[in-house]
């Protein structure tokens, strides 16, 4: 059907050449299709009301994502919903291979945005955290100095928070904070938060989770950064892959908290 061969034999074993990428690529798109028959086939004989999974970097998914879930399982309780809280490039990467469904996300640079319906959200704000009975918290104004001589704890270098964060510094002719503990942790960033006077940088809505608590409070704005912020994402599907009925009723309830009433067309990142 080809009209060639789709494999070559190599020193490490047999591998596909270019046709064979061809098939092998439609082929895992095929794939993914029918298991999401088998799933949407499965919840229409159990009554469980079928299965969507969606992933979120960290702010959406603890704000805008979980109102939609809980809603739609307050109408569908027996739905199945999977949550994955990743960087933006694992969750394209999810998307791309039919593990999720939809994704709230950046695109990464190198991803072919054509493949993509990308609608965007906004900025994710971004907020200076700390334990409650920190110092500067009875101060009315702050400046970038006076967090130099505390211990700060930061994303690993290379993510987009903490370039977010080395900008800062470099824009206002500041060296890095001699202290700092580098992690992608949440767990270990409230441990130590607890237990000194350290800085953390979190999303707005992650800062606002987090001091209805109680036990940790946002400082007041910097004046070098009246509004600090990374830059925007959006709400991302596979423009050619259709959406299966629970995934389209979460798209439809999650639109309207996401967008309001303003323009929710489609516009293509530049990546």
């Amino acid at each position: 059907m080809v009209g060639g061969a789709v494999f070559e034999r190599r020193p490490r074993g047999v591998e596909p050449n270019a046709l064979g990428e061809v098939l092998l690529r439609r082929a895992r798109l095929v794939l993914v299709e029918l298991q999401q028959a088998a799933a949407e086939l499965n919840g229409l004989r159990s009554g469980s009301g079928g299965a969507v999974a969606i992933g979120a970097v960290t702010a959406p998914a603890v704000d805008a994502v979980m109102r939609a879930v809980e809603a739609m399982q307050r109408d569908t309780p027996g739905l199945q919903v999977t949550v994955e809280v990743e960087p933006s490039a694992r969750l394209i990467e999810g998307l791309r291979r039919g593990r999720l469904d939809l994704a709230l996300a950046r695109i990464p640079a190198g991803v072919q945005a054509g493949e993509l319906d990308y609608r965007e959200v906004g900025e994710e704000e971004l907020c200076f955290l700390v334990q409650d009975a920190h110092p500067l918290l009875g101060r009315e104004r702050i400046g970038l100095a006076d967090l130099l001589g505390f211990t700060w704890l930061l994303e690993p270098a290379g993510s987009l928070l903490r370039q977010a964060v080395e900008m800062l510094f470099a824009r206002h002719g500041l060296p890095m904070p001699g202290r700092v503990i580098n992690t992608a942790s949440i767990l270990l960033n409230l441990a130590a938060l607890g237990r000194g006077d350290a800085v953390s940088v979190v999303s707005a809505p992650v800062a606002a989770m987090l001091g209805a608590q109680g036990r940790f409070r946002r400082l007041p704005p910097l004046r070098e950064a009246e509004f600090f912020a990374v830059s925007p994402y959006g709400l991302i599907r596979m423009r050619d892959r259709p959406l299966s009925p629970a995934a389209a009723r979460l798209q439809a309830v999650l639109e309207p908290m996401l967008f309001g009433v303003r323009d929710t067309g489609i516009v293509m990142s530049k990546g």
